[in-house]
């Protein structure tokens, strides 16, 4: 056969020698698992010092975490706006992860027996590079070529990237790999044992990302079928034994579903949101956020924009595909190629009608093409299989094919790798504030939005919320409520010199300055807001306003154009009835007080207003709860359209507010 290896597989084990024969044959997996597991702890450790941009890793280690504590549903405290994390969902006085139990419980696992949620990570990586090497053993019958395949896996971009991360995508690779070559292999030999696992592993699959374990599955009917075409007995007979491994699990999930979500066939992501789902139309990733019409277009661009990625992060890029390529057409009457085939179609037709490639492919140049990676497999046995091709017809020309496509990965590794470096050590400032944040505080997050964990990826809670620091997300005036719920906790703001609209991952990445600010409540019946405003620019005209939900105050200042001149404006502000003459009311229960100003050469245009400071504040009966220190913000483009974006101290406003005397 045409390019096919005709080395034959050495004796077997049992029969040349025992230990020492498994010893000499296998050293080389051996050595190749042990540097996977010791380059994924030095990603880990360097590369990802304060996690990655994706915020997956900190909704994972969030679920695991709660799993350690047998807590299935993390409680909503009774306030469920406060605390909700980010791609979670909402029950009855709990939240829950958007993700099913096959990762988080790998990670809950491991920091149960050893004290941290780090361990799964490089377990992750070495099961991929094992599954690497059972699958290219399976479908070239070559053990020399399974150890070249897996060690491409090890050098490739990819791996090192996905191998310092709490995301399980590495994780599930291996699933399928291993699943995949004991399905074949089960069928092959009719090996009851090896199907039974085969169906356990599809079945954790499902339980960890439902979807891939349909494409593996469908990956692995394709090549059982090309390579039993008429044996239905024998399928039938081998797809019972699958069954046997795959049902319970298969149970497992959908019930977990129903206790989740109220329905056996309803999962976590789309009880979170119904738009985060499959086919056409309107998407979304969580609620309040914006809608992205999903068109098979778009779809196709999203494709295209993910498979483009792939020589960034494989074996020997562009060459190592050109490779590929040879070595397919040298094997193209194989009939085992029709598995690299099929696995390597599954995933692109399979994801194609799911908008989450159109959210992918916007950061696949950082960390890759994630939905893909179970293209690579197919691409690095052929490569392998070109390596090996070569070095039968002159060891010189198949070294030197694997020292080129090695030594071409390296540019592209370094710069994946130092990208990522950048955005995660510019998320070190979160980990420290996390770290200094006083035992018994309650800190709320400031532009946090509506969902932790997305700002700030240190701002998870225990599934209790009872841990050494409680986080809340910034809700205003509210935030008086729940200070006053947490008596035991001393109440802070938690800042970033970065807000969300310019937080988004890039090489370039800036580094926030994190700062905790003592907040106090300030109980009073009337108060004096003294307001301090300062034409830094010689702007012609001045508009100052001072505003509630219900009430507006406006000023139009006289200037006489010079740069630096200074204004002093005054108001009380009090409950209805209670006040002086004049007194602003504040009639609602919960409000923010806001002093607004506005700088321009005319009436109108000063009246856009361009800085602010905020109070947030709540009447209750005749006194006020007003939370102190005052907020400043800038006028600025938020999510493409013009809104606030808090900043420190500023020099054209300071307020001041006090009791009335």
């Amino acid at each position: 056969m045409a390019g096919e290896s005709t080395k034959t597989e050495a004796p077997t084990e049992a029969s040349t020698g025992g230990a020492r024969v498994l010893v000499r044959r296998y050293w080389p997996l051996a050595l190749l698992g042990l540097v996977a597991v010791l380059v994924s702890a030095a990603v880990y450790h360097w590369v990802f010092p304060a996690y990655s941009w994706n915020r997956d890793e900190t909704v994972y280690l969030w679920q695991a975490r709660a799993l350690r504590h047998g807590v299935l549903l993390p409680t909503d405290g009774g306030t469920p706006a406060f605390f909700w994390p980010w791609l979670s969902g909402h029950g009855n006085g709990f939240f829950f992860s958007q993700y099913t139990l096959g990762w988080p419980s790998i990670l809950a696992a491991g920091l149960l027996v050893t004290g941290t949620t780090a361990v799964a990570i490089p377990f992750g990586a070495l099961l991929s590079v094992l599954g690497m090497y059972a699958f290219a053993r399976t479908t070239t019958r070559d053990h020399e070529l399974a150890l070249i395949a897996a060690a491409l896996m090890v050098v490739s971009p990819i791996f090192l990237v996905q191998s310092g991360l709490y995301l399980g995508y590495l994780f599930t690779l291996g699933l399928g790999l291993l699943a995949l070559s004991a399905l074949l292999s089960g069928v092959q030999h009719g090996a009851r044992w090896r199907l039974v696992v085969g169906g356990a592993l599809v079945g954790w699959i499902f339980m960890t990302r439902p979807f891939d374990a349909v494409l593996w599955a469908l990956a692995a009917l394709v090549g059982v079928v090309a390579l039993h075409w008429k044996q239905w007995g024998k399928v039938l007979r081998a797809a019972a034994w699958v069954a046997l491994g795959f049902v319970p699990l298969f149970v497992a999930t959908l019930a977990y579903n129903r206790h989740v979500t109220g329905s056996f066939t309803q999962f976590p992501i789309t009880a979170a949101d119904p738009l985060d789902t499959f086919g056409f139309g309107l998407k979304r990733l969580m609620p309040t956020f914006g809608k992205d019409d999903y068109t098979p277009w778009v779809a196709l661009k999203s494709e295209a924009k993910n498979g483009i990625a792939i020589p960034w992060f494989v074996a020997g890029s562009y060459l190592g595909i050109l490779a590929a390529g040879w070595a397919l057409w040298l094997r193209r009457r194989d009939r085992s190629m029709v598995v690299l085939l099929a696995l390597f179609l599954a995933f692109p037709l399979g994801y194609f009608a799911f908008w989450g490639m159109h959210v992918s492919s916007v950061t696949a140049h950082l960390s890759g093409p994630i939905y893909f990676i179970p293209l690579f497999p197919p691409l690095l046995v052929l490569m392998a299989a070109a390596i090996r091709e070569l070095w039968q017809r002159r060891r010189a020309f198949g070294a030197l094919l694997a020292a080129v496509l090695v030594l071409v990965t390296v540019p592209f590794a370094v710069s994946r790798l130092d990208v990522n470096h950048t955005i995660s050590a510019a998320q070190e400032p979160w980990k420290q504030s996390d770290q200094v944040a006083p035992a018994n505080s309650l800190v709320f997050v400031e532009q946090s939005g509506l969902y932790l964990l997305l700002l700030n990826p240190y701002s998870s809670n225990s599934a209790n919320l009872d841990g050494r620091v409680l986080y809340s997300t910034d809700q205003g005036p509210t935030d008086i409520d729940l200070i006053r719920s947490r008596p035991g906790r001393t109440p802070y703001l938690q800042t970033t010199t970065v807000p969300p609209s310019l937080a988004d991952p890039t090489a370039d990445a800036p580094t926030p300055e994190i700062s905790l600010v003592p907040l106090r409540v300030l109980e009073t019946g009337a108060a004096v807001v003294r307001a301090r405003v300062t034409n830094t620019s010689g702007a012609k005209v001045v508009v100052v306003r001072l505003q509630t939900e219900d009430h507006i105050e406006q000023q139009l200042l006289t200037t006489d154009g010079r740069a630096g001149q200074t204004f002093d404006v005054e108001w009380v502000v009090a409950p209805p009835g209670t006040g002086p003459a004049g007194a602003i009311t504040v009639d609602r229960r919960a409000t923010n007080l806001s002093v607004v100003v506005g700088f321009g050469a005319t009436e109108k245009e000063a009246a856009r207003f361009h800085v602010r400071g905020v109070v947030p504040t709540v009447r209750d009966g005749d006194s006020l709860s007003m939370l102190l220190p005052v907020r400043y913000a800038r006028a600025g483009i938020v999510n493409d359209h013009r809104g606030w974006i808090e900043v420190g101290d500023m020099a054209e406003l300071t307020v001041d507010v006090a009791k009335q005397p």
